[in-house]
């Protein structure tokens, strides 16, 4: 069959004509792996399939549905997170009036955690709960006629009264070495770019190792998912592969959790040096898992930077998130990961349900305190079926109040909860002096100046520029002139303190 998978576009081209800098560096800036795995799957089923990643080519609704139409699919597909929800169900409407007799798949984590409310949308025809690759393979053989919808097990659709009916639960797919890896041929080239802080060397491409994460981090959709592991010996697998037939100079490994414990990061490191596999790359770890050992044998076999989820600099915070982690046991990676040359990048949220002015001072000087590299920080956003959306449903007004009950892919870079004690306006200032303090600073800038050998390194920074104005200051300012003037200063001082520290 002709299959088409889509990641819908992004609401803010929708609304505005165009995507903003943030979403287009930091949310858009890998393929979409999941839709690739049931590509490479389909394709291994003889079925010919077409990815279109809406969001990366910064496609409106009438662009995509023209591309859909000019493949004549006999299903469609579409991948959807919930903060790109009404990206998704707008797109399947249109396609729906175009194609009415074309099936429209709906996947992703938004169909997942609410079934009911994902199939409220009638241009769906079918949800897939969970992953995809093996009900998307058996939904095809529903579509040619081939076997009974209701036998299929991980899936929701309506009855012919309208009733939303839901199949048996599909058990986990434990077996993750025998999946193809993703189909990343059928993108084209050279439409994802790393932020300039996370550009190490090109073509980078992203990839995962694992599927879930056992932790119960309070803000996360993906916690309590379990873990499942690839092994060692596929992981390198790929990782080769990559290098081989796409030219890969640089590896995002993007597991939610790569580092889960020590035995797994070994035994892919010591594979990684045993076959001499010649590309850089990075990965996320838990505080509490790493030690400078470990640190150390990552850095041998070509990791250049870990990432640390750490969210607050508050103790009580990190207590109420249920991070499981502490502010000591924080400084100890980071430091260590500092000391063997990777480079630490954490990220940080501000709002969280407890949080006030003095944990969210707290929280920057803590960062500020401890050898990062580089931030991301985001203005915490109450998902649907979060541990901490458990605690406002159950709990109310005790924490704060929703100024907007929308999420979409802003909603991480807008104010939408606001503690009490504080003012949306609060929360905004916070979000850009928690940036311009950290980067502001000699030491940091002297990091990133010494990460400059060329024009193209120096090119990467001034196209982000856009991003970095977005982050470090108020669109007022902008239009003004004073964050000009404000930036020239600060940069002399940093330049000043720069030289000063490259001399000592």
């Amino acid at each position: 069959m002709r299959v088409i998978l889509i990641n819908p576009p992004l609401d803010s081209v929708l609304r505005d004509g165009h995507v903003s800098p943030v979403t287009s560096y930091l949310f858009y800036n890998s393929a979409p792996l999941g839709l690739l795995y049931v590509a490479a799957m389909l394709e291994r089923n003889g079925d010919e399939v077409m990815v279109l990643d809406a969001a990366a080519e910064k496609l409106d609704i009438p662009g995509t549905v023209q591309r859909v139409e000019a493949f004549e699919p006999d299903v469609v597909g579409i991948g959807s997170t919930t903060v790109v929800f009404e990206g998704a169900r707008e797109l399947a409407r249109s396609i729906k009036q175009l194609l009415p007799d074309c099936p429209i798949v709906l996947g992703g984590y938004h169909v997942s955690l609410l079934p009911e409310q994902a199939m409220e949308e009638a241009a769906f025809d079918v949800g897939v709960i969970h992953e995809g690759e093996h009900t998307m393979l058996e939904l095809l053989d529903y579509f040619q006629g081939e076997r009974s919808l209701e036998d299929i097990p991980g899936i929701v659709y309506r009855s012919e009264s309208g009733e939303v009916c839901f199949t048996e639960h599909r058990a986990e797919w434990r077996k993750l070495d025998e999946l193809p890896v993703p189909a990343r041929h059928l993108l084209p080239p050279n439409i994802y770019k790393p932020i300039p802080v996370d550009e190490h060397a090109m073509p980078k491409f992203a990839m995962v190792t694992s599927r879930g994460c056992p932790h119960a981090c309070g803000f996360c959709q993906k916690a309590n998912t379990g873990y499942r592991s690839r092994s060692a010996e596929a992981i390198v697998d790929e990782m080769e592969h990559l290098v081989r037939d796409f030219g890969a100079r640089d590896i995002a490994i993007v597991d939610s959790l790569f580092c889960a414990n020590k035995r797994r990061v070994m035994k892919v490191c010591d594979e990684i040096l045993r076959r001499g596999v010649k590309v850089s790359w990075t990965c996320s770890s838990r505080v509490e898992v790493v030690d400078k050992e470990m640190l150390q044998r990552m850095k041998e076999a070509g990791c250049w930077r870990t990432r640390f989820g750490v969210e607050s600099g508050s103790d009580r915070v990190l207590d109420f998130i249920s991070k499981g982690i502490t502010k000591d046991k924080i400084r100890n990676a980071i430091t260590w990961a500092d000391e063997v040359g990777l480079r630490p990048k954490a990220f940080f949220i501000v709002g969280h349900l407890p949080d006030t002015a003095e944990t969210i001072r707290e929280t920057i000087e803590f960062a500020k305190s401890i050898p990062l590299h580089d931030v991301t920080v985001q203005i915490n956003t109450l998902l649907p079926k979060t541990p901490q959306m458990e605690v406002w449903e159950r709990e109310g007004e005790k924490w704060g109040r929703v100024l907007n009950r929308t999420t979409d892919e802003k909603s991480f870079w807008e104010p939408t909860f606001v503690p009490w004690g504080m003012e949306r306006e609060d929360l905004i200032r916070f979000h850009r002096q928690f940036y311009r303090e950290f980067y502001f600073r000699p030491e940091v800038l002297s990091r990133h100046l010494e990460e400059i050998h060329s024009v193209r390194d120096l090119y990467k920074y001034v196209q982000a520029s856009s991003l970095f104005s977005f982050l470090f200051y108020d669109s007022e300012s902008l239009r003004s002139g004073r964050v000009i003037r404000g930036a020239i200063g600060e940069v002399k001082r940093m330049l000043a303190g720069a030289r000063g520290v490259a001399q000592a």
